[in-house]
């Protein structure tokens, strides 16, 4: 089960974001500070501009730097084992028929598949799991060393990736029980009794709340929540923020765990406001946005651990020590097959690159000396912030900074809109770096203002005549 999501984490590298992420860190590391403003782009140039990732993108350039892409798949594939033990150490709390564990387990691991890709949001995934585990040891017993753990957790977290907030919304929702619990206990007779008294819970929220604000932008990283939670528009226009379709296993999965956490939830017939909420929240999130299914299958998770468990141990796998080492000893047999049979290597990864991304045209602009500005695409946009770095970007993946209306504008000018010839971004550009299947890069081809002076499988490059615009 171990190897649902090692399989997946060992693709190459596709994503378009993890380019920006790795010039962000060289970026901190050659200047030895976060940026204030953003360094990319030709529309973000003097503007405010937050890095909320910065310690994630000094990890992943620091691995780049002396490991390769290989590093990054190692770093992947690492996290999706690290993932995959939390939410295993999480479900074992129910002492489940081995049997049940392992299809549990299968059905989890393999609805995470599509987000084992080397982005921040894996930290967040392995820290809700983590805070999960430490928030049920304080429920049922409390003790000072969990208590402490979570707010160094939370420390982190705040440096890794934004979504710490979802973490801080999960400790919400237990001070709220734990007020409800309190005062109105008469009201709901049948409430849980593991609730945390309200001294305890506001404790957790308020030490974690502070701990948030140990990193270098302090009170300002939550300016970059504000932005992402006042733009609606993003959740129309980029793909990883559209909701399920499903068209695919991994959705037909988080379904079914939504399912068996709303019937184990309700098979309790007593309120548990902080488990209904978290579920709520959870499933809200998860079929707003795909890239957010992983709470829902770490709440379903984290449910059943709590409500599922067996009064007997019949079935139950009792991991010793020589069983750990068979499984160790077999996964990383496993993993070394797999990566022969995937061909994992550094010349493998560059070419995968190279069928994704402009690599051959970035080589041409740089040994013909091309000059800008220069008109992109938004999944390209971080790829050149990385291999051109010279050429202030028009559009990137950091859609809170361009904005809804930005990013729109881009999105149906190379999709072709009637209005493209307008886009005035596209007039104030001298090279154009184009995808060739993109509708716009057929229109300037018949265009006598645009000149092709590059092609390849990938991409075109197209520089344009002043003199006819």
């Amino acid at each position: 089960m171990y190897l649902i999501p090692a399989y997946q984490a060992m693709l190459p590298i596709e994503d378009p974001d993890i380019w920006w992420h790795l010039r962000t860190g060289q970026w901190v590391v050659a200047h030895g500070h976060v940026p204030i403003q953003d360094p990319f782009s030709m529309f973000g140039a003097g503007k405010a501009w937050i890095a909320y990732s910065w310690l994630f993108e000094v990890l992943v350039y620091g691995l780049h730097r002396n490991f390769g892409l290989t590093g990054l798949v190692a770093f992947t594939v690492t996290m999706s084992f690290v993932i995959g033990l939390t939410i295993h150490l999480l479900l074992r709390r129910a002492r489940l028929p081995f049997v049940a564990e392992v299809l549990l387990l299968a059905v989890i691991f393999a609805s995470l598949k599509p987000l084992l890709s080397p982005r921040p949001w894996l930290f967040t995934i392995l820290f809700t799991a983590i805070e999960l585990r430490l928030i049920f040891s304080l429920r049922r017993s409390w003790k000072l060393l969990p208590a402490l753990v979570l707010p160094l957790v939370f420390v982190l977290w705040a440096n890794l990736h934004i979504q710490f907030v979802y973490g801080l919304a999960i400790l919400a929702f237990l001070t709220v029980e734990s007020i409800i619990h309190r005062f109105a206990k008469s009201g709901l007779p049948q409430t849980d009794s593991n609730a945390l008294s309200v001294t305890h819970s506001l404790l957790l929220l308020g030490s974690c709340l502070a701990a948030t604000l140990v990193n270098p932008y302090h009170y300002r990283v939550y300016l970059a929540i504000l932005e992402y939670v006042t733009q609606s528009g993003a959740f129309q226009n980029i793909s990883e923020l559209h909701p399920m379709f499903f068209r695919s296993l991994a959705d037909w999965l988080v379904l079914s765990l939504t399912l068996t956490g709303a019937f184990v939830l309700g098979w309790q017939r007593r309120w548990n406001i902080f488990f209904l909420a978290l579920f709520v929240t959870a499933a809200c999130f998860a079929f707003r946005a795909r890239r957010d299914a992983w709470f829902m299958a770490l709440v379903a998770a984290a449910i059943v651990s709590e409500f599922a468990t067996t009064k007997t141990a019949s079935g139950y796998f009792d991991f010793t020590k020589e069983r750990v080492a068979a499984v160790i000893f077999g996964l990383l047999l496993c993993l070394y097959g797999l990566s022969h049979l995937r061909a994992v290597s550094e010349d493998s990864l560059v070419k995968a690159v190279e069928l994704h991304f402009p690599a051959q045209a970035v080589k041409f602009i740089r040994s013909n000396q091309l000059a800008g500005p220069i008109y992109n695409s938004l999944d390209w946009g971080g790829y050149l912030i990385w291999s051109l770095p010279e050429f202030p970007v028009a559009m990137d993946g950091r859609t809170n900074l361009h904005g809804d209306e930005r990013i729109a504008r881009s999105l149906a000018t190379w999709n072709g809109s009637m209005a493209w010839a307008k886009d005035p971004e596209l007039l104030r550009a001298r090279l154009i770096i184009a995808q060739t299947g993109k509708p716009l890069t057929y229109l300037i081809r018949g265009d006598p203002r645009y000149r092709l002076v590059y092609e390849d499988n990938t991409a075109a490059v197209f520089v344009v005549d002043r003199s006819m615009l």
